[in-house]
Protein backbone atom coordinates (compact mmCIF):
# COMPACT_ATOMS: atom_id res chain seq x y z
CA UNK A 1 0.00 0.00 0.00
CA UNK A 2 2.86 2.52 0.88
CA UNK A 3 4.68 1.74 -2.58
CA UNK A 4 1.48 2.29 -4.25
CA UNK A 5 1.18 5.85 -2.87
CA UNK A 6 4.92 6.22 -3.14
CA UNK A 7 4.90 5.99 -6.79
CA UNK A 8 1.66 8.28 -7.43
CA UNK A 9 3.30 11.08 -5.48
CA UNK A 10 6.56 10.20 -7.61
CA UNK A 11 4.25 10.24 -10.94
CA UNK A 12 2.49 13.25 -9.68
CA UNK A 13 5.72 15.30 -8.79
CA UNK A 14 7.36 14.86 -12.18
CA UNK A 15 10.15 13.10 -9.97
CA UNK A 16 9.20 9.44 -11.53
CA UNK A 17 11.95 10.31 -14.42
CA UNK A 18 14.74 12.26 -14.02
CA UNK A 19 16.58 13.78 -16.93
CA UNK A 20 20.06 11.87 -18.13
CA UNK A 21 23.00 13.27 -16.60
CA UNK A 22 24.74 13.94 -20.00
CA UNK A 23 26.02 17.56 -20.68
CA UNK A 24 26.28 18.74 -24.52
CA UNK A 25 28.19 21.68 -23.31
CA UNK A 26 31.35 22.71 -24.99
CA UNK A 27 32.77 23.97 -28.78
CA UNK A 28 32.69 20.89 -31.11
CA UNK A 29 34.36 20.32 -34.37
CA UNK A 30 33.01 18.18 -37.28
CA UNK A 31 35.40 15.01 -38.16
CA UNK A 32 34.58 15.76 -42.20
CA UNK A 33 36.62 12.34 -42.82
CA UNK A 34 34.78 10.60 -39.82
CA UNK A 35 31.30 11.61 -41.08
CA UNK A 36 29.09 10.19 -43.46
CA UNK A 37 26.70 12.79 -45.20
CA UNK A 38 25.09 10.37 -47.46
CA UNK A 39 24.17 11.62 -50.62
CA UNK A 40 24.67 14.98 -49.36
CA UNK A 41 27.92 17.07 -50.46
CA UNK A 42 30.09 17.35 -47.58
CA UNK A 43 31.07 20.84 -45.89
CA UNK A 44 34.55 22.04 -45.96
CA UNK A 45 34.22 22.49 -42.33
CA UNK A 46 31.53 22.72 -39.39
CA UNK A 47 32.07 24.01 -35.92
CA UNK A 48 29.74 24.45 -33.04
CA UNK A 49 29.01 25.47 -29.62
CA UNK A 50 26.87 24.51 -27.55
CA UNK A 51 24.99 25.26 -23.95
CA UNK A 52 22.68 23.13 -22.53
CA UNK A 53 21.01 24.07 -18.84
CA UNK A 54 18.25 21.44 -17.49
CA UNK A 55 15.36 22.51 -19.47
CA UNK A 56 17.38 24.01 -22.89
CA UNK A 57 20.06 23.18 -25.50
CA UNK A 58 21.65 26.26 -27.13
CA UNK A 59 23.69 25.86 -30.21
CA UNK A 60 25.28 28.25 -32.65
CA UNK A 61 27.26 26.59 -35.12
CA UNK A 62 29.33 27.98 -38.57
CA UNK A 63 29.13 26.26 -41.79
CA UNK A 64 31.95 26.53 -44.22
CA UNK A 65 30.86 25.25 -47.83
CA UNK A 66 31.24 26.21 -51.26
CA UNK A 67 29.27 29.54 -51.32
CA UNK A 68 31.21 30.29 -48.21
CA UNK A 69 30.31 30.71 -44.18
CA UNK A 70 27.23 30.55 -42.69
CA UNK A 71 26.34 30.97 -39.01
CA UNK A 72 22.96 30.15 -37.38
CA UNK A 73 21.76 29.46 -33.86
CA UNK A 74 19.10 27.85 -32.46
CA UNK A 75 17.79 26.37 -29.17
CA UNK A 76 16.13 23.36 -27.97
CA UNK A 77 13.36 22.39 -25.33
CA UNK A 78 14.93 19.42 -23.63
CA UNK A 79 11.45 18.85 -21.52
CA UNK A 80 9.37 17.85 -24.24
CA UNK A 81 7.83 20.86 -25.40
CA UNK A 82 7.62 21.80 -29.15
CA UNK A 83 10.44 24.58 -30.43
CA UNK A 84 10.42 26.55 -33.39
CA UNK A 85 13.70 28.46 -34.92
CA UNK A 86 14.89 29.95 -38.38
CA UNK A 87 17.38 28.25 -39.73
CA UNK A 88 19.01 29.19 -42.62
CA UNK A 89 15.61 31.67 -43.79
CA UNK A 90 13.19 28.35 -43.41
CA UNK A 91 11.04 27.57 -40.15
CA UNK A 92 11.75 24.92 -38.75
CA UNK A 93 9.63 23.10 -35.34
CA UNK A 94 11.15 20.53 -33.28
CA UNK A 95 10.14 17.97 -30.16
CA UNK A 96 13.34 16.82 -28.33
CA UNK A 97 13.13 13.56 -26.05
CA UNK A 98 15.77 11.60 -24.13
CA UNK A 99 15.95 8.27 -24.95
CA UNK A 100 18.20 7.00 -22.21
CA UNK A 101 22.10 9.21 -21.99
CA UNK A 102 20.78 9.76 -26.27
CA UNK A 103 18.90 13.20 -27.13
CA UNK A 104 16.32 12.57 -29.98
CA UNK A 105 15.51 15.69 -31.97
CA UNK A 106 12.72 15.08 -34.26
CA UNK A 107 12.53 17.96 -36.79
CA UNK A 108 10.13 19.31 -39.88
CA UNK A 109 10.39 21.80 -42.23
CA UNK A 110 10.09 23.30 -45.77
CA UNK A 111 12.97 23.72 -48.36
CA UNK A 112 11.93 25.10 -51.34
CA UNK A 113 8.55 24.11 -50.86
CA UNK A 114 9.54 20.86 -50.35
CA UNK A 115 8.79 18.94 -47.10
CA UNK A 116 11.72 17.54 -45.06
CA UNK A 117 11.86 15.51 -41.92
CA UNK A 118 14.66 14.68 -39.77
CA UNK A 119 14.98 12.32 -36.69
CA UNK A 120 18.31 13.03 -34.94
CA UNK A 121 20.41 11.17 -31.84
CA UNK A 122 22.66 12.76 -30.05
CA UNK A 123 25.21 11.06 -28.50
CA UNK A 124 28.32 11.24 -26.41
CA UNK A 125 31.05 8.58 -26.16
CA UNK A 126 31.88 7.22 -22.77
CA UNK A 127 34.94 10.17 -22.32
CA UNK A 128 32.80 12.93 -23.38
CA UNK A 129 34.88 13.88 -26.42
CA UNK A 130 33.27 12.76 -29.41
CA UNK A 131 30.00 14.00 -30.30
CA UNK A 132 27.90 11.52 -32.74
CA UNK A 133 24.92 13.23 -34.55
CA UNK A 134 22.47 9.95 -36.43
CA UNK A 135 20.65 11.86 -38.60
CA UNK A 136 17.64 9.92 -40.69
CA UNK A 137 16.24 12.33 -43.48
CA UNK A 138 12.99 12.09 -44.81
CA UNK A 139 11.93 13.78 -48.34
CA UNK A 140 9.91 12.90 -51.22
CA UNK A 141 12.77 11.40 -53.09
CA UNK A 142 13.16 9.09 -50.36
CA UNK A 143 14.86 8.40 -47.27
CA UNK A 144 18.79 8.77 -46.51
CA UNK A 145 20.95 8.17 -43.24
CA UNK A 146 23.83 10.76 -41.95
CA UNK A 147 26.63 9.98 -39.09
CA UNK A 148 28.37 13.87 -38.17
CA UNK A 149 31.49 12.83 -35.83
CA UNK A 150 32.25 15.96 -33.63
CA UNK A 151 35.72 15.86 -31.87
CA UNK A 152 35.81 18.65 -28.41
CA UNK A 153 37.80 21.32 -28.41
CA UNK A 154 40.14 21.63 -25.96
CA UNK A 155 39.00 24.50 -23.03
CA UNK A 156 41.32 27.53 -23.70
CA UNK A 157 42.48 29.37 -20.57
Amino acid sequence: MWFQRLAAVLLLTGCAAPLPAVDFSGSWTLAVAKSDFGRANPPQSLAMRVKQSNSQLAVESTLVDGRGATTSAYTLDLTGKETENQMRGNKVVSVSTWRGSMLQVKAKTSVQGTDVKTVDQWQLDESGSTLTVYRTATTPNGEFEQRFVYEKSPVRH
